[in-house]
């Protein structure tokens, strides 16, 4: 599917405004990124020589004996990656081991009682002062053990003091190097998986130190290197065109995998900086809701209802627990289309036949700022999925849905007469009625992306469509229809 190049560009430049802006935020950043040590990580990985699909990279583990993970410590689908690679690989290989950052060497002990049952995980976590020294969500890291109890994979500490001190990174590396090599030379035959920053993966930094060990002991180095999420490398997926890739290949032996936004991993370092701070495990989203918020206001050009959306009694206690942005895009949208409806104060009163549509076209604009947001925004065809198998054996229905969730058809006039059949008949259940508005909003926000992004609507296109106040009979039908001809 081709994009406009100059549709890439502007939402690219709008993803990097809001990250640019929780960078910001964030303060202690800029000083992080100028460190020599970084920046020779971030100079190494500044292009990519193709798309690839993850599955290439499980080939390639099988035929390696140390596999490198790059882990960012703040953000758990970091650590979600690596115990699911590790499952995937286990099915594969059968002799793996683990050695991950979080637990040092001399606590391997510790580590061994605990993987065997003899402590609980509150003692191991303390008798290796895990909050002390590492600081990170455990609930993350949880999930690797968890892969490696279950699996009954072997399971190491690699790192070594100083931890904190940027400026022995040098003799930490080092220590830990010779830990990696250590591992492998007890048991050439295995293959190591080595969780660790994603900093220290730069060539010449630990893959270069251990290859150097092993060399001198005589032992064979295949090295596989799986990063995660690397900024530069996300920016030019999204810049030409490549906005789902998964995963793409920088180089022999060297791969890249993509499971979050800039915005979603920046994010998560604030977090961490925020518990650290206010030693608050609950964490506060009120500065990343209102970037997002305003990203999204400046985008659709609502300057004049902007004050009165920032000012939503609800707005900041709307995400008491785990922020997810695809939920957040469509919480704004719903309350920007709200506004420009007047209806924030005093909904209007409708047939329910009115309601279902303006409920669709409500997840449709949530969508479409999803997609904003974050280009691989899915789950529509596991959400049809559902539906239609609660549909049951309404055929003409069936095939009404069907089209309408297909971004590559044009549904007829019998198609939505079908739909809205069924809706005045009130067919099913209230659950299904509300999961059906919710796909076909979700159908049809892709359908809007799609359009924007080709450069057949515009952003004054997506910003009537907020306004219309759907305050007639039929007319959020007619509007939703109209909608498919765009």
């Amino acid at each position: 599917m081709t994009y406009s190049r100059q549709r890439l560009k502007e939402v690219t430049a709008l993803k990097r405004e809001a990250v640019r802006r929780i960078q910001n935020d964030i303060g202690e950043m800029g000083a992080s990124l100028s460190r020599k040590y970084t920046q020779e990580f971030n100079r190494e990985f500044q292009n990519f020589e193709s798309v690839n699909d993850p599955a290439e990279i499980l080939e390639q583990a099988r035929q390696a004996n140390l596999i490198w993970i790059g882990d960012y410590h703040a953000l758990i689908q970091s650590q979600t990656y690596a115990s699911e690679f590790l499952r995937e690989l286990k099915a594969h290989k059968r002799d793996i081991a683990v050695a991950v950052e979080p637990v040092f060497a001399r606590n391997q002990e510790i580590l061994d009682c605990w993987m065997a049952g003899k402590i609980s995980e509150q003692d191991f976590l303390e008798r290796i002062h895990y909050r002390e020294e590492w600081g990170c969500d455990w609930e993350g890291y949880k999930t690797i053990f968890a892969a490696a109890r279950e699996l009954d994979i072997p399971i190491y500490g690699a790192d070594c003091h100083p931890r904190n001190d940027m400026r022995s990174i040098s003799r930490r590396d080092l220590g830990v190097a010779r830990r990696v090599a250590r591992l492998l030379a007890n048991d050439p035959q295995r293959t190591l998986v080595v969780v660790f920053g994603e900093s220290h993966l730069a060539n010449n930094h630990l893959p270069q130190r251990v290859r150097a060990i092993l060399e001198r002991k005589g032992i064979e180095s295949r090295q596989l290197l799986v990063l995660q999420n690397i900024d530069a490398l996300y920016w030019k997926l999204q810049e030409t065109g490549f906005d789902q890739a998964r995963a793409v290949r920088v180089r022999e032996g060297c791969y890249c995998v993509f499971n979050a936004t800039p915005i979603e991993k920046y994010e998560s370092f604030r977090q961490y900086l925020h518990k650290c701070i206010e030693e608050d495990s609950c964490g506060d989203w009120t500065l990343l809701a209102q970037t997002l918020m305003e990203t999204m206001i400046n985008f659709l050009a609502m300057d004049k209802q902007a004050e009165r959306l920032m000012s939503l009694p609800e707005f900041d206690s709307l995400w008491a627990g785990q922020f997810e942005i695809g939920n957040a895009a469509e919480e704004f949208a719903r309350f920007i289309h709200q506004a420009c409806r007047g209806e924030l104060d005093k909904p209007i009163e409708r047939a329910a036949r009115d309601q279902f549509f303006v409920n669709v076209i409500e997840h449709g604009l949530g969508y479409f700022c999803s997609k904003v947001l974050d280009s691989s925004r899915d789950g529509i065809e596991s959400l049809a999925g559902r539906v239609l198998s609660q549909i049951g054996r309404n055929e003409q229905l069936t095939r009404a849905i069907e089209l309408l969730i297909d971004p590559g058809k044009r549904p007829g006039a019998q198609h939505f007469a079908a739909l809205r059949s069924a809706i005045e008949a009130r067919a099913g259940k209230q659950k299904t009625k509300r999961m059906l508005a919710q796909l076909l909003g979700y159908a049809l926000g892709r359908r809007l992306y799609i359009a924007y992004m080709q450069s057949r609507i515009s952003r004054k296109d997506i910003h009537a469509i907020f306004h219309d106040p759907l305050n007639t009979p039929l007319r959020p039908l007619e509007c939703y229809r109209e909608l498919h001809l765009l």
